[in-house]
C-alpha cells in the first residue's frame, strides 16, 4: 500500500519536502496530482503515481441543458459544468483523461456527484442520486466511446461526495453504475471525509469511525475489490450542517457569483482534518486499498504537509512490525 499527498499543478514544487526529492523523508510515497485541460508539467511526473482529474460542480446543468451557458466564456464553462452541451462535456473530459494518461498513472480520480447551484445552500436537493448516477454514467459513456477500443488509456476512479449522486452508502449504488458503464476500466475512490458528511450525527472523530466501518461491512466482495484508492481525512461538520440557515440564490446572481459565495460553506461541511487517532487505520484495514491519499486542506503547503505527517504517523508502528517480519 502506498501514502500519497494531495498537490495541485497549481502549486510549485519548490514548497514540497527538497522540492519533491524529500517526500520519502516523511513516509510519502507520492503525489496524487491535481490536473487541469492540459498536458502535465514535465517536472511533477516522477513525483506523481496517480492523478486527480478536473472537476465540475454542476455539470448536470449542462448535461441536462437546464443552465445558461452563455454567461460563461470557453475557460469558466469548462470547470463549473465541463461544457456548454454534451459533446463539448464529453471531449473536454477525453481531453482531460487523455492528458493525464501521458503519465501512466496507476489511476484518475473523478468526482460522481453534482451539487444543483440553484439549491448549494439548501440542506436537501430536489435532484436525487438515481437520476444524478444515471446522468454521470450517460456522460462517461459517451467520453469513453472516443477511447480507442471504447477502454479509457487509464483506470477511472469515480469519488463518493456527500452532494447527489454517488455517495457509497449502499450497495446499489455499484450495482447500478456496473449495468450501465459499458467500459470495465474503473473503480471507486472512497473519500472518508465526503462519506462523514452524509452522516446527522458526525460530532466526533469515533462515531464517525463506527458508522463507516458498519457502512464498509455490507459492502459486496466485489464493490470492495472496485477500491483500490481511498481519500483519508475526517470531517465531523454536524453540527454547521444541522445548524446553518438555508439560503435560496438571490434573483440575477451569475452561476460565478453562485460559486464565489458558495465556497465558505463547502470548506464548513468538508473540513479535510487529519484523523487525531489510529482510528483511521481500521478503516484503511477493513478496505485494504492500493493507495492511500492522505487529503490535507492546510490554509498553506506547510500546514498541508503538517496534517499529512501528523495522520501518517498513526501508519507507522504497524509498518515497522511489517518490516521486522520480512
Amino acid at each position: 500500500m502506498k501514502h500519497l499527498l494531495n498537490y495541485s499543478v497549481c502549486q510549485p514544487l519548490c514548497e514540497l519536502p527538497r522540492g519533491g526529492e524529500g517526500l520519502k523523508d516523511i513516509g510519502c510515497d507520492g503525489i496524487e496530482l491535481f490536473v487541469l485541460f492540459e498536458r502535465v508539467p514535465q517536472e511533477y511526473r516522477c513525483f506523481s503515481p496517480s492523478v486527480h482529474l478536473p472537476f465540475a460542480i454542476d455539470w448536470y446543468s449542462g448535461w441536462t441543458g437546464r443552465a445558461d451557458t452563455e454567461e460563461f466564456d470557453e475557460d469558466n464553462v469548462r470547470y463549473v459544468m465541463f461544457g456548454r452541451d454534451r459533446e463539448e462535456i464529453a471531449d473536454n473530459i477525453r481531453s482531460a483523461i487523455a492528458y493525464a494518461s501521458e503519465i501512466e498513472p496507476a489511476y484518475a480520480v473523478l468526482h460522481a456527484s453534482n451539487t444543483n447551484l440553484d439549491e448549494v445552500m439548501f440542506r436537501e436537493q430536489t435532484d436525487n442520486s438515481r437520476e444524478i448516477l444515471g446522468g454521470f454514467c450517460e456522460m462517461m459513456n459517451q467520453t469513453v466511446a472516443g477511447f480507442r477500443g471504447n477502454e479509457p488509456p487509464v483506470k477511472l476512479a469515480f469519488e463518493n461526495l456527500w452532494w447527489p449522486g454517488l455517495k457509497l452508502l449502499d450497495r446499489w449504488e455499484y450495482e447500478f453504475m456496473a449495468s450501465r458503464l459499458e467500459f470495465d476500466n474503473w473503480g471507486f475512490c472512497l473519500d472518508t471525509g465526503h462519506m462523514m458528511n452524509t452522516l446527522p450525527d458526525a460530532y466526533e472523530e469515533q462515531t464517525c469511525v463506527d458508522r463507516l466501518l458498519e457502512i464498509f461491512e455490507r459492502y459486496p466482495d466485489d464493490m470492495k475489490e472496485r477500491i483500490g484508492t481511498v481519500h483519508l481525512h475526517a470531517s465531523t461538520s454536524a453540527g454547521y450542517r444541522n445548524s446553518f440557515e438555508p439560503r435560496e440564490r438571490p434573483p440575477g446572481e451569475t452561476m460565478q457569483e453562485t460559486i464565489s459565495r458558495s465556497y465558505p460553506h463547502i470548506k464548513m461541511i468538508d473540513q479535510h482534518k487529519p484523523f487525531s487517532s489510529g482510528g483511521c487505520r481500521l478503516l484503511i484495514d477493513e478496505l485494504s486499498p492500493d493507495f492511500v491519499t492522505h487529503e490535507m486542506m492546510g490554509s498553506s503547503t506547510e500546514d498541508t504537509i503538517s496534517d499529512f505527517i501528523r495522520q501518517r504517523s498513526h501508519f507507522e508502528d504497524r509498518e515497522s512490525d511489517s518490516r521486522r517480519c520480512l
